[in-house]
């Protein structure tokens, strides 16, 4: 009798979250993919890929390695490359033993981690405790699986294994750790003990490299992460955020300019200033040549040979300001801007869906379409809009974004899952795409921007009405948090809102105060005052300065009830950001006519 068999790797959020730099996010999604993709094609070779429902790869050359080895320029356009997930959904025939596969395919994930690891570890031996590091990477990974004979009823065999799994996910094994040791703690997880051995001379360059300030450590897996990197690499925070600055640059021609002082910059900086990363963003920007720091005067102290140099910092603090200065005249805003967006998005009635697929055969077409028409088209769909992606496991997608372009992304994504998944929607229930999006600054730790982005998801995806939906959290570095939610299938939607209101502030049609007045307002008064009074209020309130009729004419059509008001308040305060991260870009600000015609 043919069986199901599924099985789950992880801790995802633990192995994956537990970063302080984008490439330790990157790395860990991507190994992580890694060893899922070791156990599929551990399956496959067994069962054939035929029998493969969750991933369904055409073929074993779809599930080599996702990403490019250390070093190598080898690139995968298939269903490795959208990311394998880390639940894994096989049948299995007659005659074969679901047990012993299961085993098979931990074992192979396991191997596959620890392999890694010696790749990464073996050049850097003598800056690490071998064995402990190594016994950390191989104690990491945690697998469960469950199964149960088919009988010829697919819907409800796969709803009671996927309980099954859950069940035995709930009662995890715990071993007693084998590495344990006085040395101080990992500065990210808490958990494990450091493994790294820092040099006699030059312990604050490797550092430095590593990323680590004074009094932090770093475990086996931490350094796997931190050391296991790809030649294209990844963006980081800083990068991400000062996008739009360089954009504005390129707009008025002046890249000539930018580069010269980074010439100047990166010499008095020394080695440590040449760019630890690229990336396809990058390309044809002088953030592939040199550090972005160089761009934010409150980072050069970062630099060692700017640190032990009181006088060279402050010639190179003055040569910064002097290049702010000309471009400034050249009509760019400088400096660079603080702030990116971290956009998290996850959909919704996909278990409704599943649930409607009668046999393996359609699951598995339900989860090719999904990986190749969704997850390995969302890579280029995030870096044409500057971004830069770090998983998209089916339909689970993280990504860094410039703020001048992270609306439109977001808006985007949710139209290419809706149109991708439409032919496995039932009536009114076709799966949608929910998505959260946290605007933060760029020295905010990562985990706190992680937190935020995935609350945001889930305000999306839970608020009322439910799902389908896009929450837009901002998080700025003085005062209070703030959310606003607005369903993809609104007119306007949520994007073109606060696009829209960007674009009045910039044009100055809506002086920025007014936001906070509008704020104040619903805050004192928003609950005591009737609908009419709180709407004629508003309307004073935005129309203190004098203001073209047809703009007063559409702030009054927004304005109807106090609802509108509330919503107007948060969401123009939202809208700052995006209005001078659009300003830095140099976008023109949109009139009356082309709004309307959206």
């Amino acid at each position: 009798m043919d069986h199901l068999l599924a099985i789950a790797l992880g801790p995802v959020q633990e192995f994956i979250a537990t970063a302080r730099r984008t490439r330790d996010l990157f790395a860990g999604s991507r190994l992580l993919s890694e060893a899922a993709a070791r156990a599929a094609k551990a399956l496959a070779k067994e069962v054939g890929v035929q029998n493969l429902i969750f991933p369904a790869p055409e073929s074993e050359a779809a599930l080599e390695t996702p990403v490019p080895a250390p070093e190598s320029e080898a690139t995968h356009k298939t269903l490795a490359e959208a990311g394998i997930p880390n639940v894994l959904l096989v049948r299995v025939p007659e005659g074969k033993d679901p047990k012993g596969l299961g085993e098979k395919a931990l074992k192979a994930a396991k191997d596959c981690l620890l392999a890694r690891a010696r790749e990464v570890f073996t050049p850097r031996k003598d800056h690490l405790l071998w064995e402990e590091a190594l016994e950390q990477v191989k104690d990491l990974l945690e697998g469960y699986y469950a199964y149960l004979p088919l009988k010829g009823d697919y819907p409800g065999a796969r709803e009671r294994l996927m309980a099954l799994l859950a069940a035995r996910k709930n009662t995890r094994d715990f071993a007693p750790a084998s590495w344990g040791s006085p040395a101080y703690k990992s500065s990210l997880d808490g958990a494990r003990e450091s493994v790294l051995r820092l040099p006699q001379e030059g312990a604050d360059r490797l550092r430095v490299r590593l990323g680590l300030r004074p009094g932090e450590y770093l475990s086996g897996p931490d350094l796997l992460k931190r050391w296991w990197q790809t030649k294209h690499g990844f963006l980081s925070t800083t990068h991400v955020a000062a996008l739009p600055f360089f954009e504005g640059v390129r707009r008025v021609g002046q890249e000539g300019l930018l580069e010269e002082a980074l010439k100047d910059l990166a010499r008095m900086a020394g080695e440590e200033a040449r760019a630890g990363t690229y990336h396809p963003v990058l390309r044809d920007t002088p953030f592939a040549k040199w550090d972005v720091r160089l761009l934010y005067e409150t980072r050069l102290a970062e630099f060692p040979a700017l640190a032990e140099d009181s006088g060279l910092l402050e010639r190179a603090r003055a040569r910064l300001r002097e290049l702010w200065r000309a471009l400034s005249q050249k009509g760019v805003r400088a400096p660079p801007g603080a702030y990116y967006a971290l956009l998290h998005a996850d959909g919704d009635r996909m278990g409704e869906a599943l649930d409607r697929l009668k046999t393996p055969e359609a699951h598995r077409r339900f989860s090719k379409t999904l990986a190749l028409q969704f997850a390995a088209e969302v890579k280029g769909l995030v870096e044409a809009h500057g971004g830069a992606l770090v998983y998209s496991g089916g339909d689970d997608v993280l990504a860094l974004l410039p703020l001048h372009k992270a609306l439109m992304t977001a808006k985007a994504l949710a139209e290419r899952f809706r149109e991708v998944m439409a032919p496995f929607g039932g009536p009114e229930k076709a799966p949608s795409l929910s998505v959260g999006l946290a605007v933060v600054h760029h020295l905010e730790p990562l985990q706190d921007a992680l937190d935020l982005a995935r609350r945001a998801e889930k305000q999306a995806k839970e608020g009322k009405p439910q799902r389908n939906a896009l929450c837009v959290a901002y998080s700025p570095r003085s005062g209070s948090e703030r959310m606003a939610r607005g369903r993809w299938d609104e007119k306007p939607p949520l994007t073109r809102r606060l696009l829209r209101y960007a674009d009045l502030q910039r044009a100055g049609e809506v002086p920025s105060r007014a936001a906070y007045e509008l704020s104040a307002l619903v805050r004192e008064a928003g609950d005591a005052l009737p609908d009419e009074a709180l709407v004629a209020e508003a309307l004073r309130i935005l129309g203190r300065r004098e203001m073209r009729q047809a703009y007063r004419e559409e702030l009054e059509a927004w304005l109807r009830t106090g609802e509108d008001v509330r919503r107007l308040a948060g969401e123009l305060l939202l809208a700052r950001p995006f209005a001078e991260a659009l300003d830095q870009a140099g976008v023109p600000v949109e009139s009356r006519e082309v709004w309307d015609a959206h």
